[in-house]
């Protein structure tokens, strides 16, 4: 069945309020707007906006929200599986147990019949987002900010991760985020994960660039892997919205997971530094000297009070992911006949050249 957002908008919105209704008291006598799309909807998710209004103790109530949907599985998804229910319990677990800003998230749909596909509701929150395309390197608000104003932007970003990682399974209850299928310890069950997101998602086909990191990671794997945390997972800036440089929602949790907060750290870095060497290449300046590793590592250890431990080897692993990630990107760019099929595959590997950095120490240099 075709997607909700590749469907007639007005014939779904009459069943997504049908189901509205289902939801809220009695009498409510909900009313709901046209539905539209984000415009800068991310690739794994599909995304539907929504205004309403009902009925409560005589009162009119108004509010604004999003309608998050699992993708349609054959048609390229990025992931192997989408888990719906884990990250609207993400979603809860942070709003209860920290003051890091999420949007409320009052209903989950897990059937597929009232849209097609299974679906949770979250509350719509008003702010900007760095955005993807073109890259926030290239121009915009955040290129525009003052020093100051970047710095303190940093500064808040790199704090969402610090009180996100106050979550530990000593204190809450982690174990829905848990993948003892994968391996024993955290760091088992992030790398076999890996793995085994890597043999779905390649199809037969070696990725040396993907090999060599295996390889690496393998070779480099800390002795000690330290306390595990909860794991946001996508924890980078184009997945908060900042309102005057101020973070004001934290989104897109399907990549959550426990383990060390260097992964984190790692990825928020890394997702930068991939769009810094576009900039790069395009004999652009960027933002030099926005999160930078040594800088985000030494504000995290002076947030939390603990020492960010074995960072080269999260930082490998990040590349790691996101080389994985773009095997699927890509093929589904060549699949929509957004891109050309290279000759070599490897070449899909977008942040494939910082990963090489990084590996053969010029990075840390």
């Amino acid at each position: 069945m075709p997607l909700p957002t590749q469907r007639d908008h007005e014939a779904l919105r009459l069943r997504l309020l049908d189901w509205l209704a289902q939801q809220l008291p009695a009498g409510s006598d909900p009313k709901i707007s046209a539905l539209s799309i984000p415009e800068a909807s991310g690739f794994s998710s599909e995304t539907l906006l929504f205004d309403a209004t009902w009925g409560d103790e005589g009162r009119r109530q108004t509010g604004a929200f999003v309608v998050r949907t699992a993708p349609d599985m054959d048609d390229h998804p990025i992931f192997p599986s989408y888990d719906l229910a884990m990250q609207h319990r993400c979603l809860a677990l942070v709003r209860e147990h920290t003051d890091v800003p999420v949007p409320r998230a009052p209903w989950i749909e897990l059937d597929p019949e009232p849209l097609g596909a299974p679906f949770f509701v979250m509350e719509r929150i008003e702010g900007q987002v760095p955005p993807d395309n073109p890259p926030y390197v290239f121009g915009g608000w955040l290129a525009e900010a003052s020093a100051e104003q970047r710095a303190d932007f940093q500064h808040r970003s790199v704090e969402v991760l610090a009180k996100l990682h106050t979550l530990e399974p000593r204190s809450v209850d982690l174990g829905f985020l848990e993948r003892p299928e994968f391996g024993e310890s955290a760091l088992d069950q992030l790398l076999g994960y890996q793995r085994y997101y890597y043999d779905w998602a390649r199809k037969g086909v070696t990725y040396p660039s993907i090999e060599r990191a295996f390889d690496w990671l393998e070779a480099h794997r800390p002795e000690s892997e330290g306390p595990s945390v909860l794991n946001w997972g996508d924890s980078r800036i184009g997945n908060i919205m900042y309102r005057d440089f101020r973070p004001v929602a934290v989104l897109d949790w399907e990549m959550a997971a426990v383990g060390a907060p260097e992964a984190d750290l790692a990825w928020m870095v890394h997702m930068h530094d991939f769009f810094a060497d576009f900039a790069d290449q395009a004999g652009l300046p960027g933002l030099p000297g926005f999160l930078r590793w040594q800088d985000v590592t030494a504000t995290y250890e002076q947030l939390t009070g603990r020492d960010v431990r074995n960072f080269p080897f999260y930082a490998v692993f990040a590349g790691l992911r996101y080389m994985i990630i773009s095997i699927q990107i890509g093929l589904r760019g060549i699949a929509y006949g957004q891109m050309e099929r290279p000759s070599d595959l490897d070449e899909l590997l977008m942040n494939r050249g910082v990963v090489e950095r990084m590996m053969s120490g010029e990075y840390w240099d």
